[in-house]
């Protein structure tokens, strides 16, 4: 037991300063910092004017328990396993116990805090459309970390139960209905029943077919590892992450629609960045989340002219997530196939930033313009959009590619 509580210990203690690190060089060789403090002023400042347009009967309440219900679901146990632990830990399975339970208290605090934060953010939201004071907002904080601990709970059962997408759809909403019945002040038998329903389905459900199962290895590892990733692909926008895992996707239907057609020299670049933009496990999802994130945000705030702000930020923060695009790890054979210069590669690669940029400028300020319902400020974000795709390409990554000759 004692060996056991050491190596958890060592595993958490060399994370947390690989992470400290990483932030360090983050902190020091960046524009992030400043970016971020900007938008949260700016950010602030437009919160508290969206608030003010809002209607009377708008359904806050409903917005923020879909919100924060699936920052609650969504609940993977953190427990800092290695792919040799197949070999060596395997063994000792039911010596694990108490290893495991530290991973899970670490994942309920690491992320209740997260889930804090975001329900701080939703406060000015949350006391301007019920009225309601102090008293209820610590309620509904307390209600969010029990809901917390009751998913990392069902996420780990889920572990040892070979078919958990039905398990995962009902704890998902149950989650929903239960921060809902509180935030919205329901009759408080409901949030009883509610709460009964989820300790029967916890036990008779999740906890009984648990015990009857065995403990996935590669199922937790496979969480494990996402969860670093997560990390070292946000650290990896700044400075070279050796320690960085990538997979790649087949993605047939849509890697059809760009074949390779040519084997010339001067098309190698252009045909290697599509695909591993299309392919890559990095680019493109976080391309779409941003676009979509873009198009919400944009579509509902409906803060006029001010909108601009919000293109320009979707657009700068996808350009920064692109930029490790330029150090991919390409195929040798392949990139090394021909004898190209520097400016070869570096062209279709800027030439592919901008067209990304400028497609999604076009996109986001689209849903922007729909939102206030003025054809003039489109053509205000549009314009900016494009313009800062433009400039982030064609002059901040063309120096930048240059620099790294």
């Amino acid at each position: 037991m004692d060996a056991m509580s050491k190596l958890w210990e060592k595993r958490r203690r060399e994370s947390f300063q690989m992470q400290l690190r990483y932030w360090n060089l983050i902190g020091r060789n960046s524009g992030l910092m400043f970016f971020l403090y900007a938008t949260i002023l700016i950010g602030g400042f437009y919160y508290k004017k969206w608030l003010d347009t809002l209607p009377p009967d708008f359904p806050g309440v409903l917005a923020i328990s879909v919100l924060v219900a699936l920052a609650c679901a969504h609940a993977p146990v953190r427990t800092f396993s290695a792919r040799a632990d197949l070999v060596f830990l395997l063994p000792a399975e039911a010596e694990l116990d108490r290893y495991f339970r530290k991973g899970r208290r670490y994942s309920f605090v690491m992320q209740s805090a997260f889930l804090l934060m975001l329900w701080i953010l939703c406060a000015p939201l949350y006391f301007h459309t019920t009225g309601y004071g102090n008293q209820s907002f610590l309620i509904g904080a307390a209600a969010l970390l029990l809901v917390k601990g009751w998913n990392i709970d069902c996420s780990w059962q889920e572990l040892f139960i070979r078919d958990t997408q039905v398990l995962r759809f009902l704890r998902t909403g149950l989650t929903f209905f239960w921060i809902y019945f509180v935030l919205s002040h329901q009759a408080w038998y409901v949030s009883v029943v509610c709460a009964a329903v989820m300790g029967f389905v916890s036990y008779g459900l999740f906890h009984r077919q648990a015990g009857f199962g065995l403990l996935n290895w590669r199922k937790l590892l496979e969480s494990d590892q996402r969860q670093a990733m997560q990390f070292l692909r946000f650290a990896n926008l700044f400075t070279d992450v050796p320690r960085l895992r990538r997979r790649t996707h087949a993605r047939r239907l849509i890697s059809g629609f760009f074949p390779v057609r040519r084997f010339e020299g001067r098309t190698v670049f252009e045909q290697i960045f599509i695909k591993t933009f299309l392919r890559s496990d990095e680019y493109l999802g976080m391309y779409m989340r941003l676009t979509v994130i873009g198009i919400l945000l944009g579509f509902f705030l409906n803060i006029g002219l001010f909108s601009v702000f919000l293109v320009l930020s979707i657009v700068y923060l996808t350009g920064l997530q692109l930029v490790p695009l330029w150090q991919h790890p390409f195929p040798q054979a392949l990139a090394g196939l021909y004898p190209l210069t520097h400016q070869e590669k570096s062209r279709p690669f800027v030439r592919m930033t901008a067209l990304l940029l400028s497609g999604q400028s076009v996109i986001v300020s689209a849903a922007t313009g729909f939102g206030t319902r003025s054809f003039v400020d489109f053509l205000v974000f549009l314009c900016a959009g494009v313009g800062v795709s433009l400039l982030f390409s064609f002059v901040y990554l063309g120096k930048r590619v240059q620099l790294e000759n």
